[in-house]
């Protein structure tokens, strides 16, 4: 079933039988076994809310093109008769009444999001959380000297656990900025002002602990033109790091407040696994060592933990898979980079 099948009418019905995961094959039978045990029994009870929350909807939304078709009507008979009428009255009422019909899929997915997929994460440890709710610390973000200067930040999905002895705080990020560009008409050559919002960074944020100690701030940043980044005050207070790689120097720009320290921290090996991890995510992955953590910014346009189509049945085995994927690249991170071990990164 699709948006424009429901609309038509398609009979809703529920979805039963054997559920199959993705997942290595190394892999895939702990995370059937846990599936099996943990998540296909509330699975079932929720299959049948999906149901009775797509019919609410149904119901909802052809009487809500029942009000909208009537006042269109009664505009246009208001129209021609001289009478007082508002014209925008069909549109708002059925941006309003649109709203109304989907409320019962968006608290569907609200109450799966709030039970089912804290159940999912206690996959990879009982000490793993998953909350709407939470979020890290702008502020410290902010003082991490990486992020562009924006003017709206709106957070997502957020994780935090422990994995092979390292503390991990996940956080998807969004920072939006207002710009004014002058346009040009098609039929005119009059030029007029608009503003704009301009996404300055979606993406992951990846806060992960360290056994390797540090006191001061380094930043590691996608090269932008070495001059642009080193008078940016964004970087005020900490001086650029010449380091011996000329691969590297090609792909980062490197900020310390210790040259010494920052050397240290950007030995050999970590930058060929950091190369390693910018060929995986893209290049665009940016990090600052602050504050005792490693900071890693992943920008990435795709929805990240999120449900599946309502229209899919509520099995999760997608919806699990999925999240198995992203965590595993996640991981990979503290593995190449070593994180774990209490000599050298």
């Amino acid at each position: 079933m699709n948006i424009l099948t429901f609309i038509l009418g398609v009979p809703i019905r529920a979805v039963r039988g054997p559920v199959s995961l993705s997942a290595d094959l190394e892999a895939l039978p702990q995370l059937q076994a846990y599936y099996d045990k943990n998540i296909a029994p509330i699975s079932r009870k929720y299959e049948t809310q999906r149901v009775a929350c797509l019919k609410a909807a149904r119901k909802r939304l052809y009487l809500s093109f029942i009000i909208v078709l009537g006042l269109t009507l009664l505009t246009v008979i208001g129209y021609r008769s001289g009478a007082a009428y508002f014209p925008p009255l069909p549109l708002l009422a059925l941006l309003g009444l649109g709203w109304w019909s989907f409320s019962p899929v968006r608290d569907f997915k609200q109450s799966v999001q709030q039970y089912v997929y804290p159940l999912m994460f206690k996959y990879f440890g009982d000490d793993f959380v998953y909350n709407r709710e939470m979020r890290l610390d702008m502020n410290r973000l902010v003082a991490a000297k990486v992020l562009p200067h924006f003017d709206k930040v709106r957070f997502g999905n957020y994780i935090q656990g422990c994995y092979q002895g390292v503390d991990l705080m996940i956080n998807e990020l969004t920072l939006t900025k207002k710009v004014t560009v002058e346009t040009q008409g098609i039929n005119s050559n009059k030029r007029r002002t608009v503003t704009r919002t301009h996404t300055l960074f979606r993406g992951l944020v990846v806060e992960l602990s360290s056994h390797k100690a540090f006191t001061g701030h380094t930043v590691v940043l996608r090269d932008r033109g070495g001059l642009v980044n080193f008078v940016s005050d964004n970087y005020a207070g900490l001086t650029r790091v010449k380091l011996e790689d000329p691969q590297f120097e090609k792909e980062f720009d490197v900020f310390s407040t210790d040259q010494v320290e920052s050397r240290y921290l950007l030995n050999t090996a970590f930058m060929e696994r950091l190369q390693q991890l910018a060929k995986h995510f893209g290049r665009d992955i940016q990090c600052a060592f602050f504050r005792n953590k490693l900071m890693m910014f992943l920008p990435n346009r795709s929805i990240h933990f999120n449900m599946q189509s309502i229209f899919n049945g509520a099995t999760f085995s997608a919806e699990f898979s999925q999240i198995n994927r992203e965590m595993k690249q996640l991981f990979a991170i503290i593995e190449v980079l070593k994180l774990n071990q209490h000599t050298g990164l």
